[in-house]
């Protein structure tokens, strides 16, 4: 019996991959490289540092890769505060149905704490009568709780510490095969939802690959 429902956040709630994506391109221009939209899959589920460690080295950049993490972020950081913000369909009907069967919900994402408490934010400052977001989840996981992000599965594994259940009794959902892989290592269930960008990707580790966050509903009483 599904006792918890843990949602991704970046490309899962809210639509910020294009917003990361965005802020890897402008500062790559500072070293004069043009990185395509073509590229933007092979981005999504990893982390900040690992993605720039993979540029670094692509680029054979001499930049330190704490000084680009910090720059990049900066960059983000921006975008994030100031750029449209769109949720994806379904996610306040779905989470409101969790609640409604008596189902605990938590928000599992690898960015850092200030950037999940910005997104979220901004989230909340849209539909004021959800109240916050510290209020409105069980918990709120985020990369700077553990040493080991995604795919690896401490992130979830700590969630379900947190809830206070054990891993089977949770239902994760993700829109990366690196998301799926962290929760599906952890002893989940999991359900993939990619969006426009993570589509047609493959997702080992998934129960299901679903075509919006509404179809989860189906699989409440797993």
């Amino acid at each position: 019996m599904i006792q918890a429902v843990l949602f991704d956040m970046d490309g899962l709630i809210v639509d910020t991959e294009p917003i990361h994506f965005n802020a890897f391109q402008i500062y790559m221009r500072e070293f004069g490289i043009e990185m395509p939209e073509s590229m933007m899959p092979e981005f999504l589920g990893y982390t900040e540092e690992d993605n720039l460690r993979d540029l670094k080295a692509k680029y054979n950049l001499d930049t330190p890769l704490e000084e680009m993490v910090a720059r990049r972020g900066a960059i983000y950081l921006q975008l994030l505060r100031t750029a449209p913000l769109l949720i994806f369909p379904g996610f306040w009907e779905l989470s409101e149905e969790v609640h409604r069967r008596g189902i605990k919900r938590a928000v599992v994402s690898s960015a850092n704490g200030e950037q999940v408490k910005i997104a979220l934010g901004r989230l909340f400052e849209q539909q004021p009568d959800k109240g916050s977001p510290d209020d409105y989840f069980d918990t709120i996981v985020t990369g700077d709780d553990i040493t080991s992000n995604k795919p690896n599965p401490d992130i979830y594994l700590l969630a379900a510490q947190r809830l206070g259940l054990s891993p089977s009794d949770c239902l994760a959902l993700e829109d990366t095969p690196p998301g799926v892989q962290a929760a599906a290592s952890a002893g989940m269930t999991v359900l993939a939802v990619p969006n426009e960008y993570s589509r047609g990707l493959e997702f080992p580790g998934a129960s299901a690959t679903l075509g919006s966050l509404e179809d989860a509903v189906g699989y409440l009483d797993a």
